[in-house]
Order: C-alpha cells, then structure tokens, then sequence
C-alpha cells in the first residue's frame, strides 16, 4: 500500500514496529498510536484517490467532493473518539501523534529531497 510515492512501505512498517514496541511498555499508548496511524494512512490514502481521480480521470462532483470530505473527516474524528470512548485502552496523545507523524513524515522526506537538489 503507497499511499504518496513519498511514503515508503519501509517508514510506515517502522512506525507500526514503534508501536508494537510502545505497546508492550504501556498498552494505550502503542494502541493509541496504532490508531492514530492508521486513521491517518486511510484519510491519505482516500484523499489521494481522490485527487488523482479529479486530475487525472477529470472526474469532478461536488456531491462526490462533499462526501469524500466529510468520510475522511470522519474517520479523523472516529480515531479521536475512539480515546474518549476508551481511555482505558487508547490514549489520546498518542492517537493525535499518531495522526501527525505522517505528515511529519511528508515534510522530513520532501525536505531531503529539497536538500538533494540544491547539491
């Protein structure tokens, strides 16, 4: 699953192992984190479709715009709940890390590449 050719497989399997291994010093962390990550990938990967649908196959609705958006809002909002719901098993710092590290991760990779080219 790429979800941005500037996402490898590789970064998003080490933050999973990140997890794992959060998750066996405190359980809601690393779960936390699991779901955070996860929520994030599935809204990257549903916006990408998108746009490469609206781009590329010129397929625009606005009906099908809205829906998109308030799906992928939703499933932010769900990974976010999902703390409130369970705080005993999902934390909610590490549900809201998890939703940032990969645009963190989009931003160190784009600036390395950035780096590269000045070179």
């Amino acid at each position: 699953m790429t979800s941005h050719p500037m996402i490898h497989l590789k970064s998003i399997k080490i933050l999973y192992a990140i997890a794992f291994i959060v998750a066996l010093i405190k359980f809601n962390l690393g779960f936390g984190f699991v779901v955070g990550l996860s929520a994030a990938l599935i809204h990257q990967v549903l916006f990408v479709k998108y746009v490469d649908a609206m781009l590329f196959k010129e397929k625009f609705s606005v009906i099908g715009f809205i829906i998109g958006y308030v799906f992928r809002f939703m499933v932010l909002i769900l990974a976010i709940a999902s703390a409130f719901i369970w705080p005993d098993f999902v934390s909610i710092f590490s549900v809201i890390f998890g939703l940032f590290v990969l645009k963190l991760l989009l931003y160190v990779k784009e600036l390395s590449l950035k780096k590269g080219e000045n070179r």
